[in-house]
This record gives structure tokens, sequence and C-alpha cells, in this order.
């Protein structure tokens, strides 16, 4: 099958050297490689296995996902310079100790059965947590990055309860984040003024989740989700959403993955031909110019949903 599939876009991530897909295979959202709906951790392995048959090379996990230990059945016995490795802890409103993370960094290396990992994150942080993030958990990271568990430090947004990323926007304007995760759909673009432009200044690499939510899962949920948001004055009553009609996900997928900025756009699934449709999405061309204006007509304001 891999072969019916054209070639893997590439690039490098930022100022990390490192050569990855377009594509990153995301392993939490809804699916989490099927896990979600029952899926054994070997049957999830053989999702990350096909994906990098396919040609994906960036793998996205993190404890809370419970994908770890899939991923790292799934990559077990590749070569190690064939596929770069992202994953993630999370505070979750919990101010943890740099021993604490230490912990958790090395119980992450342990289930992925890797001696390092390329990207470690933190997961998921809150405006009033980035301080504590900043000058309590970030100079163990740099600890352990000396000591070669990790290549690069990262920090990732919690997009569903910072839409606007008060703390992104903050974060990408201090040293030394070399990796962010940012919240960036056609439904809310607003990553494009508030992080994208010194992220690419930086030259910091950024990996985009939200491409597909619930929200532009089909064009019933987009339906129902601009008329929300148009109950809170967002968008008019009366936007045709007819030029959208069509395979609303890839158009949503190409939006992104051509968006000035944007690396790596993840997509997560547990289920093969769902895989394959998105590998071959995330080839696609630019959108058409005047679908590009209208998006941004409609949505290139919009800074306070997430789409999930």
């Amino acid at each position: 099958m891999a072969d019916t599939i054209g070639k893997m876009l590439t690039t490098t991530l930022g100022k990390t050297g490192l050569t990855v897909s377009r594509m990153g295979l995301g392993c939490g959202g809804h699916s989490r490689l099927g896990l979600v709906r029952g899926a054994t951790d070997e049957e999830a392995a053989r999702i990350v296995r096909e994906a990098h048959d396919l040609g994906v090379t960036f793998f996205d996990t993190a404890e809370a996902y419970g994908t770890e230990t899939a991923v790292g059945i799934g990559l077990r016995g590749l070569p190690r310079e064939s596929f770069v490795v992202s994953t993630k802890f999370g505070l979750f409103g919990h101010p943890d100790t740099a021993q604490e993370l230490r912990k958790h960094v090395e119980e992450s290396l342990r289930r992925i059965g890797l001696d390092y990992v390329d990207v470690f994150h933190l997961h998921a942080v809150m405006p009033d947590q980035y301080e504590h993030a900043r000058n309590v958990l970030l100079p163990e990271f740099l600890r352990l990055k000396e000591e070669g568990k990790i290549r690069h430090v990262g920090i990732t947004e919690r997009f569903i309860a910072d839409p606007g990323h008060e703390m992104l926007a903050k974060a990408v304007r201090e040293d030394p984040w070399e990796v962010v995760m940012v919240g960036f759909s056609l439904l809310n673009p607003s990553a494009r003024d508030r992080v994208l432009p010194i992220t690419r200044q930086k030259g910091i690499g950024t990996l985009d989740m939200f491409a597909v939510r619930r929200a532009l899962g089909n064009l019933s949920s987009l339906r129902e989700t601009v008329e929300e948001m148009a109950g809170k004055g967002l968008v008019p009553h009366d936007v045709d959403l007819s030029f959208l009609e069509g395979d609303l996900q890839e158009t949503a997928y190409r939006f992104c993955l051509w968006e000035p900025g944007i690396d790596v756009v993840l997509s997560g699934t547990g289920n093969a031909e769902h895989l394959r449709q998105n590998v071959r999405t995330l080839q696609g061309p630019p959108l058409p110019a005047e679908v590009q204006g209208r998006l941004r007509s409609l949505f290139g304001h919009v800074d306070s949903i997430s789409g999930e």
C-alpha cells in the first residue's frame, strides 16, 4: 500500500535540525490509536508501524494519553534515526517539583523503550502555571538535556481552555523553548498573528494540533458549530458554507499544512484505512486562493473557540 501513496512531505523542525514528516501521528485525541475503543497496545502499535511504513517519521504521544507503550512497541527494531518521538508530562493543576518531573521523564523513557526522547514537552500549560513551569521545571529539563535523556525541550498549550494563546504567546518570546505545540485551524487561526510570527523569527519548531476535531469532522458538525458561533456574535447568522461541501477534513488539513510557520500537522486515528487517507490528504496542494480568502473573511478574527 505504501507505494500507492506519494512521497511524504518533510521539513526541518525549526532550529532543532531534526528532519521530520509534515504529517505527524498524533497518539492522543479522541482515538488514542484506537485504545479508546478497546484496542490493545499491540493493535495500537500496528497503526504506529503502518504510519512509519507510509513515511511518517514524527510520533507525538504523552504520559496522559496512555499510548507511550504502544508507540514503543510500534517503533521497536526500527533504525533510531528513522523516527522522531515527542512526548509530554502535564501539570494539570498540580505544581510538581523538579524531582517529580525527572521521575516522569524516566518513566516515559521506560514505557517507550528509548534511551532518549527527541522532544519532551511540558504538557497543556495554563497561563497561571507558566511561571512555575519556567522557573521550577525548565531548569530540570535542561539538566536532563545535558544528560542526554532529552534532545529538545518544548511546551504545549491547553487550547480548549486557552484558545487565544495567552500562555504560548508569552512562552515563545522567551528562551530556551525549542518546540511548541499550538492549536490552529480554519475555525480559529489566531495563532497566525499571536504565535507563528515569533516562532518563525526565532526558529522554534511548531506542531499543529486541532487541525480537525469535532467541529470539522463533517459539514453537519461544522454547521452546528457555526450556529453556536453566530449566537455569540462571532459570525453572521446567514453564513453560506456551501463552498466547503466535499471533503471537509481534507480542506481543514490542507488549510493548516500550508500555513507559514507550521512545521508538523498532527493527525490521529486508530484505523489503518483512515490513516492512509490522512497521509494522502497531508500531501495535497494549498487550497485555492478563493477558498483561503473566504475562510479568512469568515473566521480570521476568531480566537475564542477550539472546535472541540
